[in-house]
C-alpha cells in the first residue's frame, strides 16, 4: 500500500466477512454454461472496488500497461482523488491515473458560459450540488447512473446537465472522447488545468495554442512529493472545427464570506476569441461547438511526458491510420484485452466467481503506466531526455512494489513473462541511468514510498524462473548488490523534488547491527531487508558468486535479531540491544512518522510470520505446535489481515507446518469471502496498482509462491482452485488444473497428481507449470488429515 493508508477498517471488515455464515452449496452453485462460454473480456467489471478507492482504481479506458488511463473524476483534491462510485456527478475526464501523475480534465458545458455577466462557470463545483444554472454551480454535471457502463477499453455515461452522452476509449498513448453537442444550446468544451488529482499536485504553469481550426496543443507543469516536477504535453484534434477558443485565469478569493462556499467567488479573468495562453496561474481554455442534430464530436488527444513533438508523434502514430473512427479504436482495445485475459480459461464456478477472477486479472495490468513515447524517448530520474536503444523496450511509472514478491511477480512470470521481462529491464535501466535500483518508479523518480518494496525479488524471482529476456546478469547483480550493501541517500535532481530518496532509508543501521533499531526506523524493516538478502543470496549462488552467496545467506537470517527470544514474537529493539517493552502485539503501524519505529502497515503479530525465505526455520524456531496454535488463533481472532501486503502469505503457512487443510480453507476464503465484485467492497483497503488483483487471481487458481521465486527451484504452494478446471495458456504450452467434485463446500484436497504421478507434497515447480501438463485434484468436504 502507499503512504497514509489506514488498514484497520479493512481488518475489521475482513473480520466480519470471515465470521459470516458459510452459504450452503445450493445457494451459490448455479454453474451455467453461458458463463463458461463468455469471452473473458465480457466478464470484467470495471466498477469493482471503485468506491472508497484511490486515483489508480478507475473505471475508464486503458490498454495493458498503457500510459493513458482516461477516466471520469468526481472527487476533490484529496490523497485518493479520482473517481468515487457513489457520487452521481463528474467534474470531467482526465488522461493519467497512475500514482503522482495527472493531467487537465475535459468537460462539456451546455448552455450559457456565465451564470451572470462577469461570473463564468469555469470551476468544477461541489459534488453535493447545486447543478445546472444555479449561481454557485460550475461545469460539474450530474450523471444518470443507470446509463453508466464500462468494459476494458471503453466507458460511457449520460451527462444530465451537459445534455449529452460521453464515451471514452484509448490507445497506449492517446485518449479518445465522443459526445454529441445538443442542437438547441451552445456547448463549451472546457479544459481545466487545475483540476483535482491525487497527492495534491501543485500546478506551476500551463500553455495552450490553437494549431488549426480543429486542433489545439500545449502543456502543463505540476509538482508533488512523489513524482517531483513533471510536465505533460498534449496534442488534441477534433473531428470537426470548433467555432472559437477562449481562456481564463483564476485569482484568489480574499474575502471572509464563505456562505455557499468560496470556489464560485474566486475572481476569474476570461477572454473570448483567443488563439493562445501562457500562464503561471491556474486556469484553462474552452472551445465552442455549435450543435448539429445527431452529429457527434470525436476528440483524440496524444499525451507525452517528454515534449510537444512527442505528443504530436504519439497521436499521429497511434491514430492517423483510423482517422476519427472511435468504434474501431474501442473494438481494438477490447480485442487487445481479450488476447491477454484469455490466457486463463475457466470452467465451472459461478458467474460472479468468473467475474472476480477476470476482473482481478485485468487490474493486474491497469495500474502501471508506460513512460516512453513511440520514438523511444523518455525522461530519466533527473528529467533529462534519453532514448531507448532497443526496439520494443519500455519504461514504466509505478507505485511501490509493496508485496509484489507474492503478487505481480509470480503472476507476471507465469502468465505474461514478456511483461515481467520488460518491467524488470525497465527497473535495471533506471539503475543504469540513476545509479540506484528503484523500488518505486513514479515518473522514473526515486519516490519516498514504503520501505523495502522488493524490486530485488521481482528481478531475482524472474531470473530463477528463466524469465530473463534482455536481462544482463552482471548488470542485474550489480544493481541488486549496490542497493543491499549501500545506505540510501537523498536524491534531489530533476527540479522541484523535496522528498526523493534512492536506496533504503534504514540500510546503514541494518548493515551495522543486523537489524533496524528503534532509534532509526521500523522494526518491520529488519524482516523485509532479510528477505531481500535471501533473494540476493539466491542470485549470487545462481551466478557463481560464492563469497557473496555466503554473505547474503548469513544476512537472510537477520530476522532472528528482531524476534524476541523470550516470546518468539517480533519486537521492537534499541540500538544497545535491549527490547522495547511492553510488546503490544496488536499495535498497528509506526509512531512519530511514516518511517518511524514500529511495524509499517502491520503489527508485531503480523510481522512475526514474515520469513518467506525460510518458513521451515521459523516453524523450528517457534515450535510446530506453538506455530500452529498461534496461526490458528490469528485466523480465529482476526489478527490476520489478508487485505494488506505484509500478511498475504498467512493462509499458505500451514503447508509448512503439517496442516495443509487450513491452507486450503483459508486460501479459498481469500477468493470467496475477503474480496468480491462489488463497487463498494471489491478490494477492502486498496488494490495498489495490481498487487491485490494479482493476489486474488493466484488464490482463485490455487497457487502461491511463498519465496517470490527467490530460491534455487522456484515453486508454488497448492491450495486448490475455486473452479472445476483452470487452463493456463502459457506461450505454446497449456497447464491444466482440474479439481474434481469442487464446490463451495468441497474445498479440501483429498488427493493430487501431477501428470498422473501422485504428489508427495502440495507444491509444484514453476518449471513444471511452464512446460505444460496437468494437475489433478479430488476435492472433498472434510480435511484429508494424512496430508
Amino acid at each position: 500500500m502507499s503512504a497514509f493508508r489506514v488498514s484497520r477498517c479493512a481488518a475489521a471488515l475482513l473480520a466480519a466477512i470471515l465470521t459470516a455464515p458459510r452459504p450452503a452449496d445450493s445457494q451459490i452453485a448455479e454453474r451455467t454454461t453461458a458463463a463458461s462460454r463468455s469471452q473473458a473480456v465480457d466478464l470484467v467489471n470495471v466498477f469493482t472496488g471503485t468506491s472508497n478507492s484511490r486515483w489508480m482504481q478507475f473505471p475508464g479506458a486503458t490498454l495493458p500497461m498503457g500510459m493513458v488511463k482516461i477516466s471520469p473524476d468526481n472527487q476533490g483534491n484529496v490523497w485518493d482523488a479520482g473517481y468515487e462510485y457513489t457520487i452521481a456527478s463528474v467534474t470531467g475526464f482526465s488522461f493519467l491515473h497512475t500514482l503522482g501523475l495527472a493531467t487537465f480534465t475535459v468537460m462539456p458545458l451546455a448552455g450559457p458560459l456565465e451564470n451572470y455577466p462577469g461570473q463564468p462557470k469555469l470551476f468544477a463545483g461541489p459534488p453535493d450540488g447545486p447543478f445546472d444554472q444555479m449561481w454557485t454551480a460550475g461545469y460539474r454535471s450530474r450523471i444518470d447512473k443507470k446509463t453508466e457502463t464500462g468494459r476494458p477499453g471503453y466507458y460511457a455515461v449520460d451527462l444530465i446537465d451537459a445534455h449529452t452522452r460521453m464515451e471514452l476509449t484509448a490507445t497506449e498513448r492517446t485518449g479518445w472522447m465522443r459526445f454529441t453537442p445538443p442542437a438547441d444550446r451552445p456547448t463549451h468544451l472546457i479544459f481545466d488545468f487545475d483540476a483535482p488529482s491525487e497527492e495534491r499536485s501543485q500546478l506551476m504553469h500551463f500553455s495552450v495554442h490553437k494549431v488549426a481550426p480543429n486542433e489545439i496543443a500545449g502543456s502543463m507543469t505540476a509538482s508533488n512529493k512523489y513524482a517531483g516536477e513533471f510536465t505533460v504535453f498534449f496534442d488534441t484534434r477534433f473531428s470537426r472545427p470548433f467555432a472559437t477558443m477562449g481562456s481564463w485565469q483564476n485569482g484568489e478569493y480574499t474575502g471572509i464570506d464563505a456562505n455557499y462556499g468560496t470556489e464560485w467567488r474566486r475572481p476569474r479573468t476570461a477572454k473570448s476569441n483567443v488563439t493562445a495562453i501562457d500562464s503561471i496561474r491556474s486556469g484553462g481554455v474552452w472551445v465552442d461547438f455549435n450543435g448539429e442534430a445527431n452529429t457527434p464530436v470525436v476528440l483524440k488527444t496524444g499525451i507525452s511526458l517528454v515534449g510537444a513533438e512527442q505528443a504530436h508523434s504519439n497521436l499521429a502514430a497511434e491514430t492517423d491510420a483510423v482517422g476519427f473512427d472511435f468504434d474501431r479504436i474501442s473494438s481494438g482495445a477490447s480485442r487487445t484485452w481479450q488476447q491477454l485475459l484469455s490466457r486463463i480459461e475457466l470452467e465451472g464456478g459461478t458467474r460472479d466467481e468468473q467475474i472476480e477472477l477476470y476482473t482481478s486479472f485485468y487490474r493486474a495490468y491497469t495500474g502501471k503506466a508506460l513512460l516512453d513515447d513511440v520514438d523511444g524517448s523518455y525522461r530519466d530520474a533527473c528529467g533529462e531526455i534519453q532514448h531507448l536503444s532497443k526496439p520494443g523496450e519500455h519504461l514504466y511509472s509505478s507505485d511501490a512494489l509493496w508485496g509484489a514478491q507474492w503478487t505481480l511477480g509470480p503472476l507476471w512470470d507465469l502468465l505474461t513473462p514478456e511483461i515481467a521481462s520488460s518491467f524488470n529491464r525497465a527497473l535495471l535501466l533506471g539503475a543504469t541511468r540513476g545509479g540506484w535500483l528503484p523500488d518505486v518508479t513514479v515518473n522514473m523518480r526515486y519516490a519516498p514510498i514504503m520501505d523495502a518494496q522488493h524490486a530485488t525479488a521481482m528481478i531475482v524471482g524472474a531470473w530463477q524462473k528463466d524469465v530473463r529476456e534482455g536481462v544482463e546478469p552482471d548488470a542485474a547483480y550489480a544493481a541488486v548488490r549496490k542497493v543491499l550493501t549501500t545506505p540510501g541517500e537523498p536524491y534531489t535532481c530533476g527540479g522541484r523534488y523535496p522528498e526523493g530518496i534512492a536506496g533504503d532509508r534504514h540500510r546503514a543501521a541494518y548493515l551495522k547491527l543486523g537489524y533496524v533499531p528503534e532509534e532509526d526506523g521500523p522494526a518491520s524493516s529488519t524482516f523485509e531487508y532479510a528477505f531481500d538478502d535471501a533473494c540476493a543470496a539466491t542470485l549470487a549462488h545462481s551466478l557463481g558468486k560464492s563469497e557473496d552467496a555466503v554473505l547474503f545467506t548469513k544476512r537472510a537470517a537477520n530476522w532472528r535479531n528482531s524476534l524476541s527470544p523470550a516470546t518468539l514474537y517480533a519486537q521492537r529493539r534499541r540500538a544497545d540491544g535491549s527490547w522495547v517493552e511492553p510488546n503490544d502485539l496488536q499495535h498497528f503501524g509506526t509512531t512519530g512518522g511514516w518511517s518511524g519505529p514500529g511495524f509499517l502497515e502491520g503489527t508485531a503479530w503480523i510481522y512475526s510470520w514474515f520469513v518467506p525465505q525460510d518458513v521451515p526455520a521459523l516453524v523450528a524456531a517457534v515450535g510446530t505446535d506453538r506455530f500452529n496454535q498461534r496461526l490458528e488463533e490469528g485466523f480465529d481472532k482476526h489478527y490476520v489481515d489478508l487485505t494488506n501486503e505484509p500478511d498475504l502469505q498467512a493462509p499458505w503457512l500451514f503447508n509448512y507446518s503439517g496442516k495443509p487443510w487450513f491452507t486450503q480453507r483459508y486460501a479459498r476464503d481469500v477468493f470467496s469471502r475477503v474480496f468480491d465484485t462489488s463497487p463498494l467492497n471489491g478490494w477492502p483497503g486498496e488494490e495498489d496498482e495490481g498487487q491485490m488483483g494479482a493476489y486474488v487471481v493466484l488464490a482463485g487458481i490455487g497457487l502461491f509462491d511463498m519465496e517470490g521465486g527467490c530460491t534455487d527451484v522456484p515453486k508454488y504452494q497448492i491450495s486448490g482452485p475455486a473452479f472445476h478446471k483452470v487452463t493456463l495458456h502459457l506461450g505454446g504450452h497449456d497447464f491444466e488444473i482440474i479439481a474434481s467434485s469442487n464446490s463451495a463446500r468441497n474445498v479440501y484436497i483429498q488427493s493430487a497428481k501431477l501428470n498422473g504421478v501422485p504428489l508427495k507434497s502440495l507444491e509444484v515447480s514453476h518449471a513444471a507449470l511452464a512446460s505444460g501438463g496437468r494437475l489433478e485434484m479430488e476435492m472433498g468436504p472434510e480435511p484429508h488429515l494424512s496430508r
